[in-house]
């Protein structure tokens, strides 16, 4: 991983607190096995998942230098991807549902064709990882997050460089539209989520009270709630109308590397990157629903199919594990 994902120990007092909660939680003590829909087929850690619009196919990204496109019912693979010079970091559908982007450790995102296999286009500008991607609601542009410390705004179309986002002062490691396009959220390295004005690129507020690097981002549905992940063991949801601080979810042991926010925003998934766990949480109360474990290693990235039943997980172990949160088989509940 690079110093973005793989952010170390967090505060002595943070650490501290949650020991003393967990002391307090039930015990969780059931094995999950692994079943047949995992995506098994990468050569090397996999830090990046999507699904597509429809839930039919699934796009990973993994440091074996190639994305791979699944059939999630089936696991098997549809199609891999080979164009990068280094790990695959980042990967996001197009709402069409027919093309894709893929980021890398070479700074480079490529524009493909997923029915063909071609790559249509590739954007250059980034002078360091391309850890996030984000596309705007209407396609007409795409946002990356850089290990340069930068944002930039792209046209998918004509492959131009729309904006330079500056304001991180360390790796941006996350980056996501509202859903009606009008703001643009980064999170980073320098503990800090930023929101950005999508039209002018000027920024609109910052939000600080995490304690260790910001991995994972994601927002709500309706745009006003925005769910961080980071090493400081902690998942926090944040008002974005408010830029205040709602809640602050503890439960995880060890660095938390990514969230996702249910299509219905009633749930978040969170991947813990210390502690190889899944995590189901209630977004109005804070509570954990339940815990999925199965990686023999980091969780790297996590995502809902679009029906909110599934969820998809993305380990250093190499593999992406397919889980079904209505299953009590699945999952262990508190």
């Amino acid at each position: 991983m690079g110093k973005g994902r793989h952010p170390g120990n967090p505060p002595c007092h943070a650490r501290r607190r949650l020991l003393t909660l967990a002391a307090a939680a039930p015990a969780l003590t059931v094995p999950l096995l692994s079943r047949a829909a995992d995506l098994i087929g990468h050569g090397a850690m996999v830090n990046a998942v999507a699904v597509s619009p429809d839930g039919a196919r699934v796009l990973t990204g993994s440091w074996d230098y190639s994305a791979i496109l699944w059939d999630l019912a089936s696991g098997s693979q549809r199609a891999s991807f080979h164009e990068h010079a280094a790990g695959v970091t980042a990967v996001a559908f197009l709402p069409d549902g027919k093309r894709a982007l893929t980021g890398s450790r070479d700074a480079a995102i490529i524009l493909w064709d997923l029915e063909s296999g071609r790559p249509l286009r590739r954007f250059e500008g980034h002078t360091g990882t391309v850890a996030g991607l984000a596309v705007a609601p209407d396609s007409r542009r795409f946002a990356s997050a850089g290990w340069d410390f930068a944002i930039r705004v792209w046209d998918p179309e004509s492959a131009a460089a729309l904006r330079v986002l500056e304001g991180h002062g360390a790796n941006v490691n996350a980056v996501a539209y509202t859903p009606d396009g009008g703001r643009l959220v980064s999170a980073g390295y320098d503990f800090q989520i930023r929101v950005w004005d999508a039209a002018s690129g000027r920024e609109r507020a910052v939000l600080e009270g995490h304690e260790g690097s910001v991995n994972g981002l994601a927002l709500s549905p309706d745009g006003r709630l925005a769910a961080t992940a980071s090493s400081d063991e902690t998942v926090r949801l944040w008002d974005l109308e408010a830029g205040t601080l709602l809640r602050t979810l503890y439960g995880h042991s060890g660095f938390v590397t990514s969230v996702a926010v249910s299509p219905d925003g009633k749930t978040l998934l969170s991947g813990g990157g210390g502690d190889q766990r899944v995590r189901l949480w209630d977004a109005a109360t804070g509570r954990q629903l339940a815990s999925f474990r199965g990686h023999e290693k980091p969780v790297l990235a996590v995502a809902f199919t679009p029906d909110g039943q599934g969820a998809l997980s993305a380990g250093y172990d190499a593999v992406v594990r397919h889980w079904d949160l209505t299953s009590k088989a699945d999952a262990e509940r508190p």
